[in-house]
């Protein structure tokens, strides 16, 4: 069980515990160099590197209960030996220092995906529940890479990959970046006949056709946070469990006084629940989430900030491990609309939904699965919303026949799935339209760069791939 999983339990049994109590105390002050908002990947990463390699003191803020983001690792212990599972992060590639950084930590880098069991690939419609005909016939991955390649030679002689490699503040000024990077994805495509790399596109054009290689974790993407948080000076300069409750900076240039931000931490024991007030002073804040508005609204934004952020456009996704006495072992239950029959490269589901059940392999009841709130705005889409949409696309399945209930076992709660784990992957898809970016949005949101002390970095303005971030 991970220690987000522990977490979990600690608050059931503080919840229902008949000796629950809730304290507040008063507020703690601390004073830092640098407070950091945020402790995924870029916000881990940039507080270690300000700690460790330049000499700065630090406090980040983590919403949740470990540092690293999309790269939770859940540990099956229904095999022997136990067995690490990703269902986040899947790779790292070589880009710049980003494989050097990992290996401070003394980790062991091996190649290619996590290992999991062999699995075969059934092509479901996850709306209807039924299999696609036996004549459907998946793309030709030979078509996809030479798409790929094609895509990849485009963006370097066009020199458009160094505008968006590894962030966006190389892009030209809002009214000189070139039309083809406005248009949207699937006219991109079709007018430099790329149509068949678009379901790979988002990834790292040189791993997918082969040119470099891809690593992961020899035991689990976990092993890199739970370092860099004893590195970090664990609970000392990092505060998990914080929610931010308030943000005072500076009004300008002029304004001398520091930048004053207000948690609230809890703590939890089979016993009590407690909540305490922090208040942490520095010169500098970095902001490593992205800058939605809801994690805004603590902020004591201006104007220009108010305007900026409030023009982003941004969905929610997630993944999970999940379990069902229905779901069949060694098998990778891939949704796919009917429509992929006519053509196997149109299909952009515009409505909320799962991506796959992945089985970890014949030796494990578990499955991987992604889901997307395409469609419904990010607070319509939290755990529970994306668990409805499973259940759901499961049952449908079961409805269809198309997965088998167990000889024996004909109740509906057969159908039921179970989430182990489900790990919030945050905003997805942030950014503005193409007419905001030819107002000049992106040049201006980096123009923000520590304007009243505060700095951004993450993926509201970088590609959101761990490696990069």
């Amino acid at each position: 069980m991970t220690l987000k999983g522990l977490y979990n339990v600690y608050l059931v049994l503080a919840s229902f515990s008949s000796v629950h109590a809730a304290t507040v105390n008063t507020p703690k002050v601390i004073e830092r160099d640098v407070i950091i908002i945020g402790g995924g990947a870029a916000g881990s990463h940039t507080a270690f590197r300000l700690q460790q390699d330049y000499n700065k003191s630090i406090v980040l803020i983590k919403k949740g209960s470990i540092l690293g983001g999309h790269g939770d690792t859940y540990l099956d212990t229904s095999t022997t030996p136990s067995t690490p599972r990703e269902y986040g992060v899947q790779v790292y590639f070589p880009y710049l220092d980003g494989l050097d950084f990992i290996s401070r930590f003394n980790l062991t880098l091996l190649p290619g995906l996590d290992p999991r069991g062999s699995t075969t690939t059934r092509n479901i419609d996850f709306s209807t529940g039924l299999e696609l005909p036996s004549n459907y016939t998946s793309p030709d991955p030979s078509r996809i890479t030479s798409a790929i390649i094609r895509f990849h030679n485009l963006m370097v002689s066009q020199g458009w990959d160094k505008m968006i490699e590894p962030g966006f503040w190389n892009l030209p000024p809002g009214p000189q970046i070139p039309a083809d990077l406005l248009l949207p994805i699937g006219e991109f495509a079709k007018k430099w006949n790329v149509t068949e790399a678009l379901p790979r596109i988002p990834a790292w054009m040189k791993v997918l056709y082969g040119e470099v290689g891809m690593y992961h974790i020899q035991g689990g993407n976990q092993l890199l946070y739970e370092a860099i948080y004893a590195r970090l000076g664990a609970a000392e300069n990092v505060l998990l469990n914080s929610l931010v409750s308030s943000v005072r900076r500076p009004e300008n240039a002029d304004d001398k006084r520091d930048i004053e931000v207000t948690i609230k931490t809890t703590t939890l024991s089979s016993t009590t629940r407690n909540t305490t007030t922090t208040i942490i002073r520095a010169r500098n804040l970095l902001l490593a989430n992205p800058p939605t508005r809801e994690n805004l609204a603590p902020f004591d934004l201006d104007s220009l900030e108010s305007h900026l952020f409030s023009r982003a456009e941004y969905g929610r996704y997630g993944t999970a491990i999940v379990s069902s006495p229905v779901l069949p072992r060694g098998y990778e239950l891939h949704n796919t609309p009917i429509l992929a029959a006519i053509d196997p490269n149109k299909p952009f589901i515009n409505e909320p939904h799962v991506l796959e059940f992945a089985s970890y392999g014949n030796d494990s009841d578990l499955f991987s699965i992604g889901t997307s709130g395409s469609g419904l705005a990010y607070g319509e889409f939290d755990e529970r919303a994306a668990t409805k949409v499973a259940q759901k696309s499961l049952e449908r399945m079961v409805d269809a026949g198309t997965v088998k209930v167990p000889d024996g076992k004909e109740g509906g709660g057969d159908k039921k799935l179970k989430v182990v784990e489900y790990l919030d992957h945050g905003p997805g898809g942030f950014g503005v339209s193409a007419e905001e970016m030819k107002a000049g949005w992106m040049e201006k949101v980096y123009g923000l760069q520590g304007k009243r002390g505060t700095w951004y970095t993450g993926n509201a303005i970088a590609i959101d791939f761990s490696t990069q971030l």
